[in-house]
Parts: structure tokens; sequence; C-alpha cells
């Protein structure tokens, strides 16, 4: 027979974590553990609460030696204009995301940004927006913030994405930084191939090939536009196959094939050098309005290195290439999986019957949810943070979050599942 009701074991571990004054990444993972000890106390009453006793007290002490605190947690190291450049200082990252209106899922963006330890930039507002002139804009944004070379942006839809929490973008970046060549010199191509290296230069990895306007450049093949895509993009796979070593092209272990325009992250340098190929192409008609169609093409024919097409065209073998295992981005088509740093969300608004579920996955919905207490720390945490954002005319502004979103909206979880305009 259990010594404790089930209502009375709870309750006996929530006093543990409310009378403890813990910090709240401690108590998150208090709560991680009350989730689980509910779902076993049925058979394991006894056992589970000397468990929970033991285990609330070595939480207890690492916490208290390490003194952890989510608005401690070292955050990525994001861009200042203001300091002073560094040959010996760690790769600057940027975030960056091109919104020319401010929005419903915007702010939902920004809040799970910043309850992620994430600095987001937001650049293009109040500028007419059209995809193809998305990278013009943030190789301005390079110029303006004084990145240099070896630094890292990250660039994703504005309106329609979330952060994960503060473990997910962190360990992406720092991962990217560790792999990925820091100059256009050390770019080791035959490294990027065996897969001992990464392309300096990732764009997000989808299960739906979506190329719309690739028949401006291929007008043979299926007429389709998806079927073309997918046809196209054979050729991918019969250069991959055809060489046994190769682990840069992951057309075999993942549905997560196709390049999708909606995120992108890469080293300076790289970006820059891609940037000259995506002009080149997006100069030879004045119809082109699908950036993503674009990359797609310069994604075939860097990894084909295909000589019928011309040289302005070509990207070089191994600086382009997908997150194909949805570190930094994840559409989550079938369902949630890995530890992606954002969830992303295109289409329409009412697609995404799985946003609840989706959110009860991120780290940060707790803090919105716990007791009184951590939600009043994470209001205050939230009202006290600042977005920058740069106009239509490349000057930059620097606003307190709830000037430009209502903190009542985004602090409310029945909000955040809401199918929000982008």
């Amino acid at each position: 027979m259990c010594l404790l009701s089930h209502a009375a074991f709870v309750t006996f571990v929530e006093e543990l974590f409310t009378t403890s004054q813990l910090p709240i990444s401690t108590m998150r993972s208090y709560a991680s553990l009350a989730a689980l000890l509910r779902a076993l106390n049925k058979h394991h009453c006894q056992v589970l609460l000397w468990t929970a006793v033991v285990l609330v007290m070595l939480l207890n002490f690492v916490s208290l030696a390490i003194d952890t605190n989510v608005w401690q947690v070292a955050s990525i190291p994001v861009h200042c204009r203001d300091s002073a450049p560094s040959p010996t200082r760690e790769p600057r990252v940027a975030l960056i995301v091109v919104q020319t209106d401010y929005s419903p899922g915007w702010c939902r963006m920004q809040v799970s940004s910043i309850l992620s330890r994430a600095s987001v930039t937001t650049i293009g507002m109040g500028a007419n927006y059209t995809h193809t002139s998305r990278p013009s804009l943030l190789l301005d944004c390079i110029t303006d913030e004084g990145l240099r070379d070896e630094d890292v942006v990250v660039v994703f839809d504005g309106g329609d994405t979330m952060f994960t929490g503060p473990l997910g973008i962190k360990q992406a970046v720092e991962d990217f930084v560790a792999t990925t060549a820091p100059t256009a010199d050390d770019l080791n191509a035959t490294a990027v191939h065996l897969g001992e290296a990464t392309a300096p230069l990732l764009f997000e990895s989808d299960p739906i090939c979506y190329a719309p306007q690739m028949e401006l450049i291929v007008p043979w093949g299926p007429s389709d536009k998806y079927e073309k895509c997918g046809w196209y993009y054979e050729r991918v796979w019969e250069a991959a196959k055809s060489s046994a070593d190769q682990r840069m092209v992951r057309f075999l272990a993942s549905r997560y094939r196709y390049l999708a325009g909606g995120g992108m992250v890469g080293r300076v340098w790289a970006f820059r050098e891609a940037y000259k190929a995506y002009a080149s192409l997006l100069a030879t008609s004045d119809k082109w309005w699908c950036d993503q169609s674009i990359w797609s093409l310069l994604h075939v024919w860097s990894v084909t290195r295909d000589t019928n097409v011309t040289a302005d065209f070509r990207i070089r073998y191994g600086l382009l290439s997908l997150d194909y295992n949805n570190s930094f981005f994840l559409t989550p088509r079938y369902g949630a999986f890995g530890s992606p740093a954002l969830y992303h969300f295109p289409g329409g608004l009412n697609e995404w019957d799985k946003m609840p579920t989706l959110l009860n996955r991120t780290m940060w919905v707790d803090w919105l949810r716990y007791s009184p207490e951590v939600v009043n720390e994470t209001r205050d945490f939230v009202q006290n943070a600042t977005v920058k954002i740069y106009d239509a005319d490349r000057k930059a502004k620097t606003f307190p979050f709830p000037e430009v979103c209502l903190l009542n909206d985004v602090l409310n979880p029945e909000w955040l599942v809401l199918p929000l305009r982008k």
C-alpha cells in the first residue's frame, strides 16, 4: 500500500520545489521530474517517494554549487557593433530575420528568442517585401553590422518560426563554428565531401521539393512544378552515389533532402561568395520572384559540378549544402524529432494543428505555466528585453519589447498556439 496518495505525493513534491526558492532552470528540471513521478506513482509510490527526495536533494546541491539561473545561461556570442574587433576573439553570431511589418507571428518568434537567450535583429521593417530581395537585404545588414568574414549569420523567416530553448541554438552554433572553415582559404572540399567538416553555408532541409520557377532555366522535363523539382534533384543523388566515400549529401539518411529558403546559416565569407552566383542568376530574368528556386538550382549545380552550367552560376563544391541533421531548422511535417534550434511553420495559417504539442516540447513554455512566482519573474525578464530593428532606410533602432508586442498575448500559452498572422 502506498505511503502517500497520488494527490498528497504531488503536493509533497511541489512543496519541495516552491519552498526551496531555486532558480528557474532548476525548477524546470524538477517540473520534468514531477511529471515522470506522477506517471509512475501508481505502481511504485514508496520507492518513488524516496527517489524523489534523494533527487531533489542532489539537484538542490548542484544548483547551489553552480548557481545556475536561466537568465544567467551563457548566450551565444551575438555581435555588438560597438565592440572593437580582435583577431583572437571568437566568431560573432548574428541572428537575423527579414520582416517588413509587425505581426503576431513575429511577436511569438521574438518572445521565444528572448526566453532562449538569443537576440534577433530584424531587417527591412517598412520596406516592400519580395522573396528575391532577402539576400541583398542580408548583405546590407552584414555591412551595416560590421561583420567579418569569419563571423556567422543565422537567417530565417520571422513570422512563422519559434525557438525551442537556450540549449538548441547554443549547441547548433557551437557545432557549426567548430566544423566549418573560418575563411575562404581554409575551405577543404575533400573534408566536407568525406563528412569530416561541414559546408560553411547550409540551407534548411525539407521533405518537399518546391522550386516553382525552375522552369525559367530548365524548360524541359515534367510540367508539374513539384515533379520537375524532384526530377531535377535526381542528378544530385546520382552524383552523390557515384562516390562511395561521400558524406556531404544525405540522400538516404533522411527524407529531409531538398533545399528550403526559409532558413540559412553560414560564415559571412561563404554567403558573400555564394551571393555572387545568386545575383548572376537573378539577373538573367526579370520574372524571378522565388529565391528558393534560385538557391535550389545553385545547390544542384554546386553538388553535381555540372560543367555545362556557366562558371558564374557554379558555387564551389563543398561550400553549399543542407542542414540534413535539422540542427538549426525543422519543419515538423511528420512531427518533432531531434533537438532543432527552431521550429518552422511554412504554408497556410491553419495547417499547423501540431502547434500545441510542439509548443510543449520547447524548454521555455514551462516558465509561463509553472507557478505565479516563476511567471512573474518571467514577465519581468521579458518586459525588460529590447529588440533591434533596421528600417527600410537601413537605420537601426532599439525598442523596448513591450512597445512592439503585447505582453499579455506573448506570455499566454493559449495565445501562442493560435494560427497567428505571419
